[in-house]
Parts: structure tokens; C-alpha cells; sequence
């Protein structure tokens, strides 16, 4: 790396942290023997969570990531008054932009109780950007904000909010590009797996590690680190097939970690949408560490401890399983990563293939100038409860 790149990114790694109320960024990965840097951003001070973490092959990476998605809580909880419009949608609906109902919020969302909502109930709302035309839309704030109670109120609490669908990143396309990846691996994963993992799942979805090397020799390459380290690797194509409706097309990834040594994390898991197969592979994989390393510091308040006894089943059914799929016949798209311009028109226009004909997206203020968070609001998408 250029050593002035180097110093810009230290500097603007500090400044973030400051204005983000982060009082450390710390490096946990020695506390786990997968290798897999990773690191939690601390901020006492957080409304949403306290600690956040992030992962990658260097630390600078890991810290970053950490930082990103601490970024992406700061502007969901942060919103200023005057960014607001106040009316029902019935009366928004007469002016030129069209609001969105709280219904229609699909990868934003879920109504917490139907009767919490009408097109006339009063509450505050955001402009969003339909991407698919550029038209001006209204959204409704709870599916984008989640202030402090003592903060700017939203109206009635009617939106069962989540972070789903958010970005930020110094470049404003990729943070769009992270956003709606994001959303997009969770909607797949409620499709693709509808009932959990299941053992036809399993079955049906494992892949083969012989020829993973020639699909995906990233995720191959660290999965042999992994298994050099005392774990059993499973991978496996959790794209939605083309039969089922709403399937996107992209890439979707999942990977399971097992601890041969028995130790007090026996089995986690990670998911990961993305343009290419051997990235989703390997987000995956870098995620089912995170997690590992998540349940071992013991800092997030919102992961509870694994069903051991389940997660042995689970364990003992995957490595009885004669993998049928292959990493080569996972959709592929990685000639679009290079350029987050080309990426996006991708991930766009798979969307709407797919009938996502609406997507949204808001620009969240961020907590430094040169950082770009976005979220985004795709009616019709779902949220796997697999994270």
C-alpha cells in the first residue's frame, strides 16, 4: 500500500472513531485460533448496540469494518428535524412525490401490529431516491430511524425496525452497493431456505470441496487454513433456484464452522450476497469466524448462546451428507465487481428481473464529512431470521 494512502486512512480511521464516540478499537482475533482478523468498535455511549465488529485479511480492514457498520448505527439513530415531513399518507399522497406505505417497507421492515397503521395516522416521514426511475419518494422515518427516546419522535411505534439494507463506505456507490447486497442476502436466504435449515437443505445445497478450487480458490484457500486450524468446513449454495419467485440471480453463500475440539463454541455460521461466487464464498466463511469470535468476547448484548445439542445435530448432519453441487454452477457476476458503477447497474437490474420493481434508497447523514451511509427500502423483500 502507498504509505500516504496509508496515513490518510489512519487519520480518517481516528476522526470517525471520535465523532462516532468510539472510545476503542480493539483486535480479538488472538482470542480464536481461525486466524481471521477481526475487530470490535466500543462506543459506551451507543444507543442501538455498544459494540460492533468487523472482519477481513489485515486488521486495517477488520477496524474499518468495525467503524462502517458503527456508522451505519450513528446516522439510523441520528436524524434531524428539519430532514423530516410530518402528515398521514393520505395526506402526502395528493402532493407530487408519493409516499410509500409502512406496508410496503419489505427489506426496511415489518409492522409490528397491523392495527398500529392506517394511510391516516400522522407520522414523520423521509425522502428516498427510487433508483429504478430517480423519482423523489416518501418512506416512512421508522423503517430508516431509530432514535433515542429522548430524540426527535417518529409518531406511533408501528414499524418493527432493523439494520437491514444499510452501507456506508468513503465511496457513496459502494455504500449503496454494501446496502443492497445486504438486503438482497437476506431476502434470498427467506426464500431459499423458508424453513431453516432443514436436512433436505443440507442435502441439496452442500458443495463439494474437490472442485471448489476451481470455482472459488479464495474461499477454497482459506477453508483449508480453517481446516489446518482444527475445524470442519462446510460450504454451501444457498442461491435461490430460478423456480422460485423473487429469485434475484446473484450469488448467495453460506458457510458452517464446527470446532473438532469441542470447545465452548462448537458451531457458527455466515451468509454473504455479492456479485461474484467466490466472494459471497469467502464473506461467508469470514463471517462464520466473526461469529465465533463474537460469542467468545461475550461483548454484544443481542447474541444469545448456541443450542449445543442442536448445533451438534446440525454438525453430525452435514459431514454425513455426499455434497451434489458444485461452486462453478453458482451464478457468477464478478466481471461487475471491479467497477461499483458496473455493479450496480447489475444488482439493479437483477432486481427488477426478479420483480423488485421499487427500490428506494435514503441518504443518511454520516457522522464525519467523506463518509457516505445509505439505506435502502425495497418493498416486497423478506428477512431471514438466519443471521
Amino acid at each position: 500500500m502507498d504509505p500516504t494512502k496509508q496515513v490518510v486512512s489512519q487519520v480518517f480511521q481516528q476522526r470517525l472513531a471520535q465523532a462516532l464516540g468510539v472510545t476503542r478499537v480493539a483486535r480479538v482475533t488472538g482470542l480464536d485460533r481461525t486466524g481471521v482478523e477481526v475487530a470490535c468498535a466500543v462506543r459506551p455511549g451507543g444507543h442501538v448496540l455498544q459494540v460492533c465488529n468487523g472482519k477481513g485479511a489485515s486488521f486495517e480492514q477488520a477496524a474499518l469494518g468495525a467503524l462502517f457498520e458503527t456508522a451505519e448505527l450513528w446516522s439510523a439513530e441520528h436524524v434531524s428535524p428539519g430532514q423530516l415531513a410530518w402528515g398521514s399518507r393520505a395526506e402526502l399522497h395528493g402532493r407530487p412525490i408519493a409516499a410509500w406505505s409502512a406496508e410496503a417497507l419489505g427489506s426496511a421492515g415489518r409492522l409490528v401490529d397491523g392495527r398500529l397503521w392506517t394511510d391516516s395516522v400522522r407520522c414523520a416521514w423521509r425522502e428516498a431516491t427510487e433508483l429504478h426511475s430517480g423519482r423523489k419518494v416518501w418512506v416512512p422515518a421508522q423503517g430508516v430511524h431509530c432514535p433515542p427516546s429522548d430524540a426527535v419522535a417518529l409518531g406511533p411505534v408501528s414499524v418493527a425496525w432493523t439494520s437491514n439494507g444499510s452501507g456506508a463506505h468513503p465511496d457513496a456507490r459502494r455504500a449503496l452497493l454494501h446496502a443492497l447486497l445486504e438486503a438482497t442476502e437476506r431476502d434470498q436466504l427467506a426464500r431459499a431456505l423458508p424453513g431453516g435449515w432443514t436436512e433436505e437443505a443440507v442435502r441439496r445445497r452442500l458443495l463439494g470441496p474437490v472442485v471448489l478450487g476451481r470455482g472459488a480458490p479464495r474461499a477454497a484457500a482459506l477453508a483449508r487454513s480453517l481446516r489446518e486450524r482444527g475445524f470442519e468446513v462446510h460450504l454451501f449454495d444457498v442461491t435461490p433456484t430460478t423456480r422460485t419467485p423473487g429469485t434475484v440471480g446473484l450469488p448467495v453463500g453460506a458457510a458452517v464452522l464446527v470446532d473438532v475440539e469441542e470447545g465452548p463454541v462448537p458451531l457458527t455460521a455466515g451468509y454473504a450476497c455479492a456479485l461474484g461466487r467466490d466472494e459471497a464464498l469467502l464473506k461467508a466463511l469470514l463471517e462464520a469466524a466473526q461469529s465465533r469470535l463474537t460469542d467468545i468476547h461475550g461483548a454484544r448484548e443481542d447474541v444469545s448462546s448456541a443450542d449445543k445439542a442442536a448445533a451438534r445435530a446440525f454438525a453430525q448432519a452435514c459431514a454425513s451428507v455426499r455434497p451434489k453441487r458444485h461452486a462453478e454452477d453458482m451464478p457468477d457476476f464478478s466481471a461487475d465487481a471491479s467497477s461499483p458503477v458496473r455493479g450496480l447497474q447489475r444488482v439493479l437490474n437483477q432486481l427488477r428481473r426478479a420483480g423488485f420493481t421499487q427500490v428506494a434508497a435514503v441518504t443518511l447523514d454520516p457522522p464525519v464529512p467523506g463518509l457516505h451511509v445509505r439505506r435502502v427500502v425495497v418493498p416486497g423483500m423478506r428477512i431471514s431470521e438466519l443471521l
